[in-house]
């Protein structure tokens, strides 16, 4: 009574193929979480346009300390990640972050080509993290606060 329709192969890949390079960009993540400490106070600086911004720089070490040949502990490498805040909601609990705090730190991984300034031949790719989220474990006062008492705690 009823047929079974049958597609060819070829048009069921054509329909796969379309159904794949036709999805949402909005689904894609690229995402960093770092645990980590403040490795010296948040730098104000402005764009070229005048829009003030953040950089701070968090170190994370990945791994637990190892015992080496000669019996002393060997701390596991430590890499340094630079985030950029462009977020003005979030400024003021960046200023008040000084070098040695834990922080919790979500941001948008972007990688960007990085050139030789010579002769701007491409030399590899930089990530670049755009500060999403911001949660301190452990503050500490920068250090132009620490010196007077006129600064907010940091706790």
């Amino acid at each position: 009574m009823y047929r079974a329709l049958q597609i060819p192969s070829q048009v069921r890949a054509v329909r796969a193929a379309a159904s794949f390079t036709t999805s949402s960009r909005r689904l894609d993540v690229s995402k960093v979480i770092l645990v980590g400490r403040v490795g010296s106070d948040p730098i104000l600086r402005k764009t070229s346009s005048g829009k003030p911004y953040y950089t701070y720089n968090v170190a994370t070490a990945v791994g637990q300390p190892t015992e080496g040949e000669d019996g002393k502990s060997q701390q596991p490498p430590t890499s340094w990640h630079t985030i950029f805040s462009f977020n003005e909601f979030q400024h003021p609990q960046i200023q008040r972050l000084g070098k040695g705090s834990s922080v919790y730190v979500e941001a948008d991984l972007e990688m960007r080509p990085c050139t030789s300034p010579e002769d701007g031949t491409r030399l590899h790719d930089r990530a670049f993290l755009r500060h999403h989220k911001l949660s301190v474990i452990r503050g500490v006062k920068p250090l132009l606060e620490a010196d007077t008492d006129e600064g907010p705690d940091v706790e």
